[in-house]
C-alpha cells in the first residue's frame, strides 16, 4: 500500500482534527477554523476538501465507521464456530477502541444530528445493515431454519449493543464498559437457549 496523497493526508488530518475538537470543544463549538487550526491548516483551505462543516463531519463518521468495520471483519477472520463469529461482532463494537473518549464524543455527536440530517441518517442505516448483515449470518448457521427467531435474536441483539454503548459512553451515570460484554453475553445465551428448546 503506497504512500496516501497530499490531498488524502490533508483530507485525514482534517478528520483527525474534527475528531480533537468534537471531544475538547464540543460539537457545536468545533468550527471549521478550530478543526483547521488543528490540523494546521487555515480555514480558508478546509472547503478545498470538504464543502462545509457538514460534510467534513459526514467525512469524519465514515471514517469511524471504516475503522469499527475494519475491526468486526480482524475479529471475524479469527472466529472458528458460528458463536465466536456472534462474539466477534459484540467484542468490535463493545471494544475498548468504540470507548475512547475521542471516538465516544463523536459517536455521540453523530446520533444527536441523525434526525435532522438525512445524509447522517443513511449513514446509520449502511451501519445497522451492517451489523444486522454479520449478526444475521452467524444466527442463520447456529438456527438453520428459524428465519424469524434469527431475525428476532438479530434485531434484539443490536439493539441491546446500540443501548450497552450509549449507557458505558455516558461520562455521568454509566455503566462499566467491561460490562457490556457480559450483559450482551447473557442475552445471547438466553435467546438462543429459548429458540433451541422452541425449535
Amino acid at each position: 500500500m503506497g504512500r496516501p496523497s497530499l490531498k488524502e493526508q490533508r483530507r485525514l488530518d482534517l478528520i483527525r482534527a474534527c475528531i480533537q475538537s468534537i471531544h475538547e470543544d464540543g460539537p457545536e463549538a468545533a468550527s471549521l477554523a478550530r478543526i483547521a487550526k488543528r490540523a494546521g491548516l487555515t480555514a480558508g483551505i478546509v472547503g478545498h476538501y470538504f464543502g462545509d462543516k457538514a460534510e467534513l463531519i459526514e467525512a469524519t463518521m465514515r471514517h469511524i465507521g471504516r475503522e469499527l468495520g475494519r475491526e468486526t471483519a480482524r475479529r471475524l477472520a479469527a472466529a472458528e464456530t458460528p458463536l465466536d463469529r456472534v462474539y466477534a461482532v459484540i467484542d468490535a463494537n463493545l471494544g475498548p477502541d468504540q470507548f475512547r473518549p475521542d471516538t465516544s464524543a463523536v459517536w455521540l455527536s453523530f446520533w444527536g444530528r441523525l434526525n435532522h440530517s438525512p445524509r447522517l441518517a443513511h449513514l446509520q442505516r449502511v451501519n445497522t445493515a451492517r451489523l444486522h448483515s454479520n449478526l444475521g449470518h452467524a444466527l442463520r448457521m447456529m438456527l438453520p431454519g428459524q428465519d424469524e427467531a434469527v431475525r428476532r435474536i438479530t434485531l434484539g441483539l443490536s439493539t441491546l449493543i446500540d443501548g450497552l454503548w450509549l449507557r458505558a459512553a455516558l461520562t455521568h451515570g454509566g455503566i462499566d464498559p467491561v460490562e457490556t460484554r457480559g450483559l450482551a453475553a447473557h442475552y445471547l445465551t438466553a435467546a438462543l437457549n429459548e429458540a433451541t428448546r422452541s425449535s
